[in-house]
């Protein structure tokens, strides 16, 4: 599998934002984003909805090998530069070269963008100064079980586990040192960006829990905004046309753009009342 930044849309004559997807686990750079209808065609929201709610976005969703039997030597690191590149890519000389960028990630891709955003601030400061936000969806920030985990992507891709786990499984396990060093680098610059985590309501079926609980699933930021949707961790990033959970996604994410609200603003966790503005 080669790492591709897909486009998902037209590119519009008067941009107003980049919007970049990012899949976890064993998941897929489209697949993983559309609500499966019986009669059909599925809704990929990223490409069919959003562009309808925010005029002007540029949605793109990078594909990466995120396989739990891949065999694939690539950690988060190197997905994480590879994001990078393809990214400048994709704006440099271009009238995107300097719109905001918000940042969709699933699971793993949260881990990911952490561990793009910290390599960006040294050697990729345009993309660092140009995303002002990022929309978190059941992201492990402390980890989860190991078997969790194997048996999600069991039951999504039929994946057998083998006794050599890829280098993605190994870090989204709780206490792993990989997982520990990215959160650390990230925390000191998170205030740079508008955070936004939604975190899983529905236990997934054959183990009876959550993938991710709400408390790994939360930064504990004091400008982060937490709320919950209704959904296991993989129906959790997936809406119908008619998904009224869709109104708070996508006006999440057009608020991210505008960066962290400044002092004075008023910022609101929907599922512990007023935050008090970031310093």
């Amino acid at each position: 599998m080669v790492n591709e930044l897909h486009l998902l849309t037209e590119e519009p004559q008067s941009p107003t934002m980049d919007i970049v997807a990012i899949h976890g686990l064993n998941g897929h750079y489209s697949e993983t984003f559309t609500d499966k209808s019986w009669y059909g065609h599925g809704t990929l929201w990223l490409k069919d909805l959003l562009p309808k709610k925010i005029p002007g976005c540029r949605v793109m969703s990078f594909e990466y090998d995120a396989s739990i039997n891949s065999m694939s030597v690539a950690n988060v690191r190197d997905a994480a530069r590879s994001l990078l590149e393809l990214l400048r890519d994709k704006r440099e000389d271009t009238i995107y070269s300097d719109v905001p960028i918000v940042i969709v990630a699933h699971s793993l891709g949260g881990i990911v963008i952490k561990q793009a955003l910290v390599l960006a601030e040294d050697d990729y400061p345009n993309m660092a100064n140009c995303t002002k936000g990022i929309v978190f969806f059941g992201t492990p920030h402390r980890g989860a079980d190991a078997a969790q985990w194997a048996l999600m992507a069991e039951k999504i891709g039929h994946a057998v586990l083998r006794t050599s786990r890829s280098a993605f499984v190994k870090i989204l396990e709780k206490n792993s040192e990989g997982l520990y060093k990215i959160s650390e680098d990230f925390r000191p610059m998170a205030a740079n960006y508008a955070i936004v985590s939604f975190y899983e309501e529905y236990a997934f079926n054959i183990l009876g829990k959550v993938i991710v609980d709400k408390d790994s699933a939360i930064m504990g930021l004091p400008h982060e905004q937490k709320m919950m949707l209704s959904g296991t961790h993989t129906s959790m990033v997936r809406f119908s046309s008619s998904d009224k959970q869709f109104d708070a996604v996508w006006k999440r994410i057009k608020r991210a753009a505008a960066g962290v609200p400044r002092r004075g603003q008023d910022q609101f966790d929907i599922s512990h009342g007023p935050v008090a503005p970031s310093s």
